[in-house]
């Protein structure tokens, strides 16, 4: 049964043929050197528990009449049963048929060892886990992402990696760090990744056809002046290039890389995304040749006016873009040439307000009227009396 399985499927690792962990661990320092880092030397006195043990007896079966209870989570081959040991051999001649979990992880942390390896197989279980992202039984395996992901930085192939997120996307709790590692190896975001993105992040409730949005994501890479990923990534600092500890599927992987989640700084980028998406268009705003510096106090009822300037932020040139797709926005000169932005919000706005606001507070050339009158910047939050 053992030689059927090999036959079929040359990935599976088989004790005494291929290296335990320890050994691959300690050959991957100086592989893999630059890309990780092994954080330290698994014991394995019992050689490697994912491994393929030829000496255990084995019980032939099929998965078609599986043995009552399923194995134990983060089970070895050596800890299952005879009967067991008959049906993941018969699954792992095509193990994109639906299995155990026990099963899955297990093959998943032969995997993980023969990645570390390097070497001609490498290619090949490659091409296997994006078989096995395809396949509706792993479809809730959340550690064929991870592997992926590891498979994809240990070849530092951010294409690879970038199409990998647009066909199989991994689940919304990786997505950050597999963007993040995407804008590591240098490869921008792309229009065929934009669905599974806000799809994940739950922007959009399925998949939308991205025809309309292609443009607004050209708009908001002109704004940034850069690709929104490396956006994201730049504003993470020295966190960016920081190795973690990288949680594997096989116990004795023990490597660190940088896994820098983007998603706090990506994602609200992507709502204005579908924000300009949905809004009508605005119309072009009036440029004023003089500038009043009392702000306007003709306006029916209650009105909040929102001035800024120019400013060194790096967010200046987004927010100036959110503003005028305001229909209350308006740019006027003052009496040094200068430009000031104005934009008029009524009581049923304020949440554009709070939207172009949480982006311009900080700044010095920032001013706050209130039917009139300036508000202090510190009296300006959400449910504060002094917005009544």
């Amino acid at each position: 049964m053992l030689e059927a399985t090999l036959a079929e499927n040359r990935l599976v690792r088989i004790t005494g043929r291929d290296p335990t962990v320890d050994v691959v661990m300690a050959n991957a320092v100086e592989r893999f050197a630059g890309v990780v880092s092994v954080l330290s030397m698994p014991n394995a006195p019992n050689g490697d528990y994912a491994q393929i043990d030829a000496a255990l007896h084995i019980e032939p079966a099929k998965l078609e009449q599986p043995e009552n209870g399923a194995p134990r989570p983060g089970v070895g081959y050596a800890g299952l049963t005879p009967r067991q040991r008959g049906e993941f051999l018969w699954w792992l001649r095509d193990p994109r048929l639906p299995a155990p979990a026990a099963f899955q992880a297990l093959y998943l942390a032969q995997l993980e060892v023969s990645l570390l390896e390097g070497g001609v197989k490498t290619p090949a279980i490659v091409r296997e886990l994006s078989r096995l992202g395809r396949a509706p039984a792993w479809r809730a395996q959340d550690g064929l992402a991870r592997t992926a992901l590891l498979a994809y930085w240990l070849t530092q192939n951010g294409a690879g990696l970038a199409a990998w997120i647009a066909e199989t996307p991994p689940p919304p709790s990786l997505l950050g760090a597999a963007l993040g590692c995407q804008a590591r190896l240098g490869i921008a975001l792309g229009e065929n990744q934009l669905g599974n993105v806000l799809t994940g992040w739950q922007l959009v409730e399925a998949n939308p056809s991205l025809a309309t949005r292609t443009p607004h994501l050209r708009s908001l890479t002109t704004n940034l002046g850069a690709d929104p990923l490396a956006y994201a990534l730049a504003t993470l600092g020295d966190t960016a290039v920081t190795p973690q500890p990288w949680r594997a599927n096989h116990r004795g992987v023990r490597v660190a890389f940088p896994q820098p989640d983007i998603k706090p700084g990506l994602l609200p980028l992507l709502a204005e995304v579908m924000r300009q998406s949905t809004a009508p268009a605005a119309t072009p705003p009036v440029i004023q040749q003089t500038y009043d510096s009392t702000p306007p106090s003709a306006a029916v009822g209650w009105h909040l006016v929102l001035e800024f300037g120019q400013s060194r932020s790096e967010l200046f040139r987004f927010a100036l873009s959110i503003a005028q797709r305001m229909p209350g926005f308006s740019q006027l000169l003052d009496e040094n040439r200068k430009l000031v932005y104005r934009v008029i919000f009524k009581k049923s706005e304020m949440r554009n307000f709070w939207r172009l606001w949480d982006y311009v507070q900080s700044w010095s050339s920032t001013h706050i009227y209130l039917n009139g009158q300036e508000l202090e910047k510190w009296k300006v939050f959400p449910y504060s009396q002094y917005l009544r």
